[in-house]
């Protein structure tokens, strides 16, 4: 199988040959190799690399370093190569995958853990479509900050391809990440042992590698050298450790006749060679140690002066001696044992190697991530161009999610003791937002403070209490958020040349974290007036954010509809707002929210829209659920069931990878959907996910009582689902209609229970706040369950008056409930005159609920009219079968984006899913929906349902 012999591993190689089976048939696996340095971990990897290659596979290799820490480091070394033969936009760079050519291209791309993961998996999954891919990574360990979260999540994420994560570990002493970074995530898998082949495939499998035994090393002395009966095999395993480096180091040296003796005696091997290298020997070794991944000749002959005219003799025979595993074009160290043990050695004069090659690479205007690292390992001295370099790295490391970095490189530049007053204002700044991305915030604020009183400008003074304050207001530090923004109002309400723009935008954020104090309350109404009083082409972003926040207010109170779409619509500004702020910016959510509340679903669908390709195109998992979530909610309220169930399962389904924003509300809407479809199971399985015995803020808290409320209700269960909402509406008091769902489901389930007193009253405020708010479809909806509290006669006037307006406004779910309700007023009440008067309307009212339901997938509605016209022995309208209710909602949705022309990598890139998903989806759909090509989808898919 390889062509290197390794001895002892017999049992791993055997399993080896089980593990490529399973991936070369299709499927998805991990593999971790560990073992402490030396044990010959980089040997196995080569080996199993070496076969994949014979058997076709395509191989990635990647590699930690110590001393060498670039943001995505493995990542790059595993793409590269193809990022600059392929532009981006061509396969396997389309879709998600067009974020990481980005990146790998640009080191100004903003990058973000999830988002990265996402955008790798993509490109090995559109490889791995032409033949089986070995991605391997030695020394993960000393993985940069972002390679390593990377390399965590890419496993969970390759489902069900042929695709072999392999990565060497190395354990015990040494084994530190140089930044500090928890890397027991790497070995944090199942055992490889004693398991069967069809076990092998999507498992994790952890091969943790022991020293020799003496059959083995006498195995391999045998086969290195006919007459052996000199050796003793025993002596060298307790010399060597059983470790292989050290094995060979013995064999090679023809010390195997070595005794015995205490621990230790393996390293004593090395540190004694090392011992009788020669002075100039000593330095060009040490220059190939110290350079690393950054070796070349001539770099070397600068830093081996006064050796430079010898140095290539001298690299041949460190070569030779095994010091070196190569000596050109570009020397490299035989084993990191050698490089460890030599910088052991060289003690104190290591930081001055170091701060010389930096020097070099200066010289060279190299990479400022490159020098850094060497810059980290030196001792302040006030290097100010030195500092500038780790300030230019940091900002990089920042934005390509490296916070950590960031902050190592930030902190060692500020240790400088003499730098000119501006460089250390930056400094302190990016070492705020370093120390703030790895939720260092008392650090962070206190680099935030040094940077404000090193700063003088109005407007950059500003920027920076508003960035701080942000940041503290995202994690619920509320008070001393607004401490800063209240210092913001002040610094620019103080200057009477600050910029209009920027005033609006501390208004806007100040108002919008809750800062209601009189001053801003004032300038707050005040900006408003001067926006809406000047002409819309001459909004700013400032302008934009401040609408939005008033637009969204005007929701959550419920004071005004119709202003609230339209502010909405002129912050979205022609799609300027998301091209200002980008798809991940709350902004968004407000502009949405805003535009949802005043019914304006044209316009909150193409923003929606163009988020999540934008969304999309970022590999942006988090800022794609909650736009996700946001879209879903507007198809329900439009009756768009089966584009509801698509877009918050995708919500959901990314709560599993950490997604938090709007989790409660969306399991409510989800199990809304799935009621109404009569999918009561899947309803019940969302409960688990939102306890109602988890701490949450009040409004929270009661969309997860809405939630469980729902559910009981779905069940028939008003009584304990009458509990849950009356307990909501004690948590959300003073929200408008838009914000208060409870309020109607408390109607609907005490009118249901009888409690008809209770409803009517709590329905009569409902019903005047939203004719005051002015939605005419929420005021249908409210009037629905409104008229369940009524008596007949002004139940039937209510409900007519709901039918028109839900049929204007579309809202046709609760258009079909509408029918449905009136049905069963006119047919099923006790009073005979009335009945009689009214079978004809209960009956066509019937049909038309069953008709609507049955196009919509309403499939509780339809079953609801179903029984009622056959208990009145009514001749049942002719309702053809949706096809479409055939199919999942994962179905369905590829199958409806098929259906617009959308190739199956774009389906694939949109929702988030595989190619080889999209083309299972359309296999299974065809038959179901009873066609036999992509071209007649657009005949059974309704773009409206």
């Amino acid at each position: 199988m390889v062509k290197a012999r390794l001895f002892g591993r017999d049992q791993e190689l055997a399993q080896w040959h089980q593990l490529a089976d399973a991936v070369a048939g299709g499927n998805n696996a991990e593999l971790t190799i560990s073992g402490p340095s030396g044990i010959g971990k980089t040997s196995l990897l080569d080996a199993l690399c070496a076969d994949a290659a014979e058997r076709g596979w395509k191989v990635m290799r990647a590699s930690g370093d110590a001393r060498r820490q670039l943001p995505g480091a493995m990542l790059w070394q595993w793409f590269a190569p193809l990022a600059q033969r392929l532009p981006a936009g061509s396969p396997p760079f389309d879709g998600q995958g067009e974020m990481l050519h980005r990146f790998i291209t640009s080191t100004d791309v903003p990058a973000e853990r999830d988002a990265l993961s996402y955008s790798a998996s993509w490109v090995l999954r559109s490889r791995s479509e032409a033949r089986p891919i070995v991605a391997a990574v030695d020394d993960a360990q000393w993985l940069d900050e972002l390679s390593l979260a990377a390399l965590l999540d890419i496993g969970s994420l390759l489902i069900d391809v042929p695709v072999l994560l392999v990565r060497g570990v190395r354990t015990g002493p040494g084994a530190e990440h140089p930044e500090g970074l928890d890397t027991a995530g790497l070995l944090g898998v199942g055992e490889g042992a004693g398991m069967t082949q069809e076990s092998l495939s999507g498992v994790p499998l952890h091969w943790r590698l022991e020293p020799l035994t003496s059959s083995a090393i006498e195995t391999w002395i045998v086969e290195r050298q006919a007459d052996a009966a000199r050796i003793n095999a025993e002596r060298v395993q307790a010399a060597s450790g059983g470790v292989p480096f050290f094995v060979e180091e013995l064999l090679e040296r023809d010390l195997a006749a070595a005794q015995p003796g205490a621990s230790g005696n393996e390293e004593t091997v090395l540190r004694e060679r090392l011992h009788r290298l020669s002075e100039e020997e000593c330095a060009v070794l040490s220059a190939v140690v110290v350079l690393g991944k950054e070796t070349t000749m001539a770099r070397v002959k600068a830093l081996a002066k006064p050796h430079t005219s010898r140095v290539p003799a001298i690299l041949e025979r460190l070569h030779g001696e095994r010091f070196l595993a190569s000596a050109r074009p570009r020397p490299a160290i035989q084993h990191a044992l050698v490089g460890e043990a030599l910088l052991a050695e060289l003690a104190e004069k290591v930081p001055a190697l170091y701060r010389r090659a930096a020097a070099v690479l200066m010289a060279e205007d190299a990479d400022p991530a490159i020098i850094a690292g060497y810059l980290l390992k030196t001792e302040p001295d006030g290097d100010e161009e030195g500092a500038r370099v780790l300030l230019a790295a940091a900002c990089q490391a920042r934005r390509q999610g490296a916070f950590a970095l960031a902050a190592q490189f930030s902190e060692r530049a500020l240790a400088e003791s003499v730098l000119p007053e501006a460089l250390r204002r930056d400094l302190f700044v990016e070492a705020a937002h370093a120390h703030a991305g790895i939720g260092q915030l008392d650090v962070a604020e206190q680099h935030g403070l040094n940077a404000l009183d090193l700063t003088t400008g109005t407007a950059e003074r500003v920027q920076l209490l508003l960035e701080g304050a942000v940041v503290l207001y995202d994690v619920n530090e509320v008070e001393r958020a607004s401490h800063y923004f209240g210092q913001a109002l002040k610094e620019v309400e103080a200057d009477p040349a600050a910029d209009p723009d920027l005033r609006r935008r501390v208004i806007a954020l100040a108002s919008g974290a809750g800062f209601q104090q009189m001053q801003v309350a004032e300038r707050y109404a005040e900006e408003i007036a001067a926006i809406l009083a000047q002409d819309p082409s001459e909004d700013g972003p400032g302008d934009r954010l401040l609408l939005a926040q008033e637009a969204l207010r005007l929701g959550i109170t419920g004071e005004n509809a119709a202003l609230s779409g339209e502010l909405g619509v002129r912050a979205y500004g022609n799609g300027k707002v998301l091209e200002e702020n980008g798809p991940e910016s709350n902004i968004i959510n407000f502009v949405t929210g805003s535009l949802n509340a005043g019914e304006r679903d044209a316009e909150a669908l193409e923003l929606l829209d163009a988020a999540i390709a934008q969304a999309r195109a970022d590999s942006s998992v988090m800022a794609h659920a909650t736009l996700a979530y946001c879209r879903g909610a507007i198809h329900l309220n439009r009756g768009r069931l089966r584009l509801a169930q698509v877009d918050l399962e995708a919500s959901l389904r990314a709560a599993e990878s950490g997604w938090k924003t709007y989790v409660e509300v969306a399991a409510f809407l989800l199990a809304s959907v799935y009621l109404a479809r009569d999918d009561v199971a899947s309803a019940d399985a969302l409960l688990p996910r939102i306890p109602l015995e988890q701490e949450r803020v009040p409004l929270v808290q009661a969309m997860a009582l809405q939630l469980h409320g729902t559910v009981k209700a779905g069940h028939g269960d008003h009584a304990a689902a009458l509990e849950h909402f009356t307990a909501a509406m004690d948590l959300a008091v003073g929200l408008g209609p838009t914000l208060s769902p409870w309020t109607r489901s408390a109607i609907e389930s005490a009118a249901r229970l009888g409690q008809r007193e209770y409803a009517a009253a709590v329905a009569e405020e409902a019903v005047e706040r939203v004719r005051a708010f002015g939605a005419p479809r929420l005021t249908g909806v409210t009037l629905r369950v409104a008229a369940l509290a009524q008596p007949p006669e002004a139940a039937v006037a209510m409900l007519h008056e709901t039918i028109e307006l839900l049929e204007t406004h579309e809202g046709r779910y609760d258009h079909a409930l509408a029918l449905a309700d009136l049905a069963e007023l006119c047919l099923l009440g006790e009073d005979p005159a009335f009945l009689a008067a009214r079978r004809q309307e209960g009956l066509a009212a019937a049909r038309k609920s069953l008709v609507l339901s049955n196009r919509i997938g309403a499939a509780a509605v339809a079953h609801r009219m179903g029984v009622l016209l056959a208990g009145q022995e009514a001749q049942l309208p002719l309702v053809a079968e949706n096809k479409a209710d055939r199919l999942t909602a994962a179905e369905y949705r590829v199958c409806s984006l098929a259906a617009k022309g959308m190739t199956n990598r774009q389906i694939a890139a949109e929702l988030f899913i595989t190619i080889k998903a999209v083309e299972w989806h359309l296999s299974r759909a065809y038959p179901k929906l009873e066609i036999s090509s992509r071209k007649q989808l657009a005949s059974v898919m309704d773009a409206r349902d």
